[in-house]
């Protein structure tokens, strides 16, 4: 393992620890339903300050859910925060489900992004499996060449507009990727992108 990059990895997890356990975030969540961590946290795969969180819920009216972003708002006083209803639009590839997109300043520059989704049991269930799909087939190898290919690309500007940790997680994985340019060359093939755009 790359010592810098698994030193990175843990630096986040445990700046990710101080939101969700000293700032209160979690205890917060908890009064809505049950909450699980998931992504690059739990995979111990961090390379930027993004944390995606599920709320777990019967279900969540939407008027208690924008109570929740209130409340969210007054702990962490974000810079921005971005709502989506994905009960209603039902967009191809997300979850369905209630969504904040909690911006703590200027991710390009370093700040932290949560994604927090608001969804049903059933719905977490068929949507953790790709999280423990992804930790089932983690070898050391593959754990060091997806932290180097992260580490080298969220800054770029494809980033969340054309391609995203999956598509990292996959191509090393899957697609036997080992550096930053077979990863370009895999999005310039499989999804018609690059890491530009």
């Amino acid at each position: 393992m790359n010592l810098k990059l698994d030193n990175l990895d843990k630096a986040l997890r445990a700046e990710a620890d101080g939101l969700l356990w000293v700032k209160g975030l979690h205890p917060l969540l908890e009064r809505f339903g049950q909450v699980q961590i998931t992504g690059s946290y739990a995979l111990k795969l961090m390379a930027w300050r993004d944390l995606d969180l599920y709320l777990v819920t019967e279900e969540l009216r939407l008027s208690e859910f924008f109570r929740l972003g209130g409340q969210i708002a007054d702990l962490l006083t974000p810079t921005k925060m971005s709502f989506r209803n994905e009960r209603v639009a039902r967009t191809e590839g997300l979850p369905e489900g209630l969504y904040w997109g909690i911006y703590l300043g200027d991710e390009r520059a370093g700040a932290w992004k949560i994604d927090l989704w608001a969804v049903g049991p059933e719905q977490f269930l068929a949507l953790d499996e790709f999280c423990r799909n992804i930790e089932r087939r983690l070898t050391a190898t593959a754990r060091r060449k997806i932290l180097e290919i992260k580490a080298q690309c969220w800054m770029k500007p494809g980033y969340r507009r054309t391609f995203s940790s999956r598509d990292i997680y996959e191509a090393v994985l899957a697609g036997g990727v080992s550096d930053l340019a077979a990863f370009d060359d895999y999005l310039q093939r499989e999804k018609g992108c690059t890491l530009e755009a």
